[in-house]
């Protein structure tokens, strides 16, 4: 699927010799950037290899086309650009410091620069959805090309609605990453799995409560490309799920997860993560004696015979392994309906450790020893341990109302033969501004 593009008015007539200036500056800078995205893509493309091997062993899919030393040099020769030993790039002819200068005179950048604005102050964000699905964005009456990342701003205003962040909401990522073993593990860069299970817990620390957003593995957006040590040298549009695999397995992993994750929530910090391994699935699941669901779809008993739609089933050992991780890959967007499973699985699981919990005020401080030593976290242990307690004591059992989820459009990328989900992004600043912004 090609992204989605923005369309600028045309000039009048009288405009047309600064038109042509500008036109000269943004080809211009066209080329300096081509040259730049080639040169970078070129740099990463050892360590994305890498990661396409990892990836599409795991999930059955073609190799990735790259680009070759040779491939791109012709590529530069084309754009009409040189490239001297040290990397530096320009072009025959023209003095690019003095064409950048020109531009900047005019009031050009390469792109909306959101550093340029001040910290306090309120930006007016537009928004309009065409009926094709586009989202265009106008940031204080200029508009722009990409969805801004202003959610990071104490205060906005969103659609003429003036809003104030909710200081007292937290943002909290929990991960599902698909290896085995603990975390604390060093692994090989090929070896670092993906995170399968993404959630991002609006805690509302003022009346205990909280919010869940489950965020497809597929979604697509800007994630941090890096190279052998797992250090930053450049970014791609991509699936999120892979943001994870990019870092360390620790720390640098948490960090370009939640990255990825601010980025496609349009800037909004995320104040820390969790992720656990596949093997605390089982250990949970034992550690509260099992978790009862009815199974809800046709063709799991390929996973397991007990799981016949209609049936309740009381999932033990393995079980609820097969049962969370279940998906026909020979099917697009499984990954997607298999969510549904991971909500049943947590409202089912929450409402039977509540019950534990009342009775013996240790369960959840018991649960997480069991699975420290599987866990990578930037928390504290207070810190999660007030928010299992809010979830486990919030104002009634948790719902499936205590979901949210993103809304978007499937798309199945020929080449790759890869599943891609590209969200609405209307409404996931509105699932933004409801969890973690107040209406002033």
């Amino acid at each position: 699927m090609k992204q989605e593009r923005r369309h600028r008015k045309q000039k009048p007539l009288r405009d047309r010799p600064i038109a042509l200036r500008i036109f000269v500056g943004v080809v211009a800078l066209a080329l300096v950037f081509g040259g730049i995205w080639l040169i970078n893509l070129y740099k990463i493309r050892k360590t994305v290899e890498a990661a396409n091997a990892q990836y599409h062993s795991t999930y059955g899919a073609a190799e990735e086309s790259t680009v070759s030393e040779e491939q791109m040099n012709r590529q530069l020769q084309a754009a009409g650009l040189t490239m001297d030993d040290d990397g530096n790039i320009s072009m025959p002819g023209v003095d690019m410091d003095a064409m950048l200068k020109m531009m900047e005179s005019m009031g050009m950048k390469a792109g909306f620069d959101e550093s340029s604005l001040d910290p306090d102050s309120v930006p007016e964000i537009e928004s309009t959805r065409s009926e094709d699905g586009t989202v265009t964005y106008r940031v204080n009456g200029t508009e722009i090309s990409d969805r801004p990342h202003l959610f990071n701003f104490k205060e906005v205003v969103y659609n003429g609605v003036h809003y104030k962040r909710n200081t007292a909401v937290k943002a909290w990522l929990i991960l599902g990453v698909d290896n085995k073993g603990s975390l604390q593990i060093d692994r090989d860069i090929s070896e670092i799995g993906l995170s399968d299970g993404i959630f991002l817990v609006a805690e509302d620390t003022s009346k205990n409560k909280v919010h869940i957003i489950q965020i497809p593995r597929d979604t697509m957006t800007t994630i941090t490309v890096t190279d052998d040590n797992s250090d930053p040298i450049g970014e791609r549009v991509d699936h999120i799920t892979r943001a994870w695999m990019y870092g360390d397995n620790h720390a640098k992993s948490g960090k370009y997860a939640m990255d990825a994750v601010s980025g496609v929530m349009g800037g909004l910090p995320i104040n820390g993560y969790m992720a656990g391994s596949i093997d605390v699935i089982k250990l949970l699941n034992d550690y509260i004696g099992g978790v009862e669901v009815t199974v809800e779809e046709d063709g799991l008993e390929k996973a397991d015979p007990a799981f016949i739609k209609g049936e309740t089933v009381l999932l033990e050992g393995d079980m609820a392994e097969k049962y969370l991780r279940a998906r026909d890959k020979s099917i697009d967007f499984t990954a997607m309906t298999r969510m549904d499973r991971h909500r049943q699985y947590a409202v089912a699981f929450e409402n039977k450790l509540l019950k534990l919990q009342k009775r013996n005020s240790d369960t959840i401080p018991g649960m997480f020893d069991l699975i420290e030593d599987n866990i990578m976290t930037d928390m504290s242990k207070g810190t999660y341990l007030k928010i299992a307690m809010d979830v486990a004591v919030k104002d009634g059992a948790l719902t499936e109302n205590d979901f949210s989820t993103f809304e978007g459009r499937n798309v199945v990328n020929e080449a790759e033969q890869l599943d891609e989900f590209w969200p609405d992004y209307t409404q996931v600043d509105k699932l933004t501004l409801d969890y973690f912004y107040r209406q002033v």
